[in-house]
């Protein structure tokens, strides 16, 4: 997945790059009209979504699907990648990751409750969104300890990731869990090696979820999302976990 958004920063890079070198412009552009400089140049395969003021002076952040936030200049010649750090007294604060932060507690708070395999404490003190992989040996183990995650206090709200991708063995068989009668009983027995019934039901969400890894930067199992948004990628114990809810709440 990093690979092929790579790829497509570099062909964004390349042909804003040579749409530039063959015109430079004294122009200052608004949202739209950067909007529609870009799609003079971009391929139809990447898809742009918007194009947003910054509280960086002469930049406009440009979205896209699936890739990086790129930033471009109110002229419309310069497209810059990679991460944006405003310098305070304090120290520096990536203004490019809070806004990530930001898109990606959007995206999931765009989904219902019905679309999570939840696992409730009797009291919560924390909620996390975990991407997960029936497959997946640390989310195994992860789920092993699901007892004790609860008794910290912390909501568990499954998201699937077959790492294999769509249609493959994986992905079938936590389709099975999300479709069965009791979800959360069903995915339990599958990250025990254990079989459940095989049956499929339409408008299951594990291929939207799926995408959503994808869209949000997920790049293994578990990835865990806090609340604000926040990305914490692997596996991690309870109680370290519950240490880093704390501090980030």
């Amino acid at each position: 997945m990093t690979n092929k958004l790579n790829y497509y920063v570099f062909i964004i890079l390349f042909l804003f790059a040579a749409g530039c070198s063959a015109e430079k412009t004294d122009n200052n552009y608004d949202e739209e009209g950067l909007k529609v400089r870009l799609l003079e140049i971009l391929p139809e395969e990447i898809d742009l979504i918007s194009v947003e003021k910054t509280d960086m002076k002469g930049f406009f952040e440009v979205n896209f699907d699936g890739i990086e936030p790129l930033y471009v200049s109110a002229d419309g010649n310069y497209l810059v990648s990679g991460d944006i750090y405003l310098i305070t007294s304090e120290g520096l604060v990536n203004k490019s990751e809070a806004r990530r932060d930001y898109q990606r507690k959007t995206l999931i708070n765009n989904l219902s409750e019905q679309d999570f395999i939840t696992f409730e404490p009797k009291k919560m003190e924390h909620n996390i969104f975990v991407f997960t992989d029936v497959d997946c040996g640390y989310c195994r183990q992860f789920h092993n300890q699901i007892d004790d995650y609860l008794n910290l206090g912390i909501k568990v709200n499954y998201l699937a990731y077959p790492r294999a991708g769509i249609n493959s063995e994986s992905f079938n068989k936590i389709s099975y869990a999300w479709c069965s009668e009791d979800p959360g009983y069903s995915l339990t027995l599958l990250k025990q090696g254990k079989d459940i019934d095989k049956t499929l039901c339409e408008n299951n969400p594990v291929e939207k979820h799926f995408n959503l890894g994808n869209t949000i930067g997920v790049q293994g199992t578990p990835s865990i999302v806090t609340d604000e948004g926040k990305m914490i990628p692997g596996y991690l114990p309870p109680q370290e976990l519950l240490n880093i809810l704390a501090t980030k709440s």
